[in-house]
């Protein structure tokens, strides 16, 4: 791989009336150049310009010292770069680059390299709102307990140090983070961790993956009856909304919506076009991924006519939509929560409700009444491999035979 590198004035050779131009470090890889523009106090005129190695602008110019700074701080961040990633027997490539003079704050300090990762993540990975935001919700916990972190202060022990400093954090209630939630944060800390040691060697490899395998957080197995039972959702059903709320009764369909399908709240928001199909023979199904771990759903939504008028209901009817509900259905999830309660309670329902407890309530419903568990597993998007890989194994012949024997028409609901 051939590399090199210079320093240009005005390279695109344009005159102006100032007869001030920019500076840009131009950087050839095979034959392929790229120009990244240096951040200067000022433009240079062309007679301050001499090209000379470390002291590109003359001393006429009375910010000579400054810019010749700037050109030199960002070339020794190329190079440092380029050697790195030889000794490291990595490709050199623009991304790399960009990645690291699109780096804000200090490249030493973990804090600020996980506020990079969340601002422009690696190409192979996406953080979905949801996801973004337990990135987020670690972040702050991590500032509070140390803001300027540096990689050489990361060992087993800090590790052990964070985790348990998330252990006496309390959530917007007041109570302490539950170990699932802590959980996710942790998880959040590890995915960065391990990327900075196998993708820019701030950290060894080996050392980092045995930090997690020694610190570890017990989550304890989901408490039983985390769900409604079939008489609670007719009851829910039955509910006669106040007409003075009409959000209610949207909310009230959503509500059963995520029964029917086992979705989420966020995953009704990110519903796609493309992942609504309709059989020729049964009528309605979806197929995509869940919005909270990107993992393939199957969802044969023709055993549930109620869904089906929901989805009817509710689609955008602007086609040029990515999406398959109309945006102005949706509310704050506390908002949303506050209204299924409501209706909740009308219908006599005692336990403690949110729009999660719907997802619990469908896989315990399908497998109540009788589905089989390699299928109930494909709905509700538990498979562990990769999402492509699900797209495979998910067909919708196997959920039309895996729920032959399963009918809901006869319960109302």
């Amino acid at each position: 791989m051939a590399v090199s590198i210079g320093i240009l004035i005005n390279y695109r050779n344009r005159k102006n009336k100032k007869g001030l131009y920019p500076i840009h470090i131009r950087v050839t890889i095979d034959n392929n150049p790229q120009y990244y523009l240096v951040d200067l106090p000022v433009k240079v005129s062309m007679k301050d310009w001499t090209g000379n190695d470390l002291f590109w602008v003359a001393e006429t110019n009375p910010y000579n010292l400054e810019i010749n700074e700037a050109i030199n701080q960002m070339r020794t961040k190329i190079i440092d770069l380029h050697r790195s990633l030889y000794s490291q027997k990595r490709k050199f490539s623009f991304y790399h680059i960009d990645k690291v003079l699109g780096f804000k704050g200090n490249g030493e300090i973990f804090n600020d390299y996980f506020k990079n990762y969340m601002r422009k993540p690696p190409p192979t990975v996406v953080i979905t709102d949801v996801t973004w935001e337990k990135y987020d919700a670690f972040m702050k916990h991590l500032d509070k307990f140390n803001p300027a972190l540096r990689f050489d202060e990361i060992d087993w022990e800090m590790v052990a140090r964070i985790r348990n400093y998330l252990a006496e954090q309390r959530g917007r209630k007041g109570d302490l983070l539950a170990p699932a939630t802590i959980k996710s944060y942790f998880d959040k800390f590890k995915v960065v961790l391990e990327y900075a040691a196998k993708r820019d060697g701030m950290l060894d490899v080996k050392q980092v993956e045995s930090f997690f395998e020694d610190v570890k957080i017990s989550v304890p197995d989901k408490e039983e009856g985390l769900h409604l039972e079939i008489t609670e959702i007719q009851a829910f059903k039955k509910v006669v909304t106040d007409k003075q709320y009409p959000v209610q009764k949207r909310d009230q369909k959503l509500f059963l919506f995520q029964i029917y399908t086992g979705y989420y709240y966020n995953d009704l928001k990110t519903l796609k076009r493309k992942h609504v199909r309709r059989d020729f023979e049964h009528g309605y199904y979806i197929i995509g991924e869940r919005d909270k771990n990107g993992n393939a759903t199957i969802i044969p939504l023709w055993k549930f006519p109620d869904g089906v008028a929901t989805l009817e209901e509710f689609m955008d009817p602007n086609t040029e939509s990515e999406y398959w509900f109309r945006r102005n259905i949706f509310v704050d999830p506390q908002v949303y929560n506050r209204n299924v309660k409501v209706i909740a309670k009308a219908a006599g329902i005692k336990r403690e409700i949110s729009n999660k407890i719907a997802r619990h309530t469908n896989i315990q419903m399908w497998i109540r009444l009788g589905a089989k568990r390699p299928v109930v597993s494909k709905m509700a998007g538990h498979e562990k491999e990769a999402t492509t890989e699900n797209y495979y194994k998910v067909n919708i012949a196997e959920v039309i035979a895996g729920t032959e024997n399963v009918s809901f028409t006869a319960l109302g609901i």
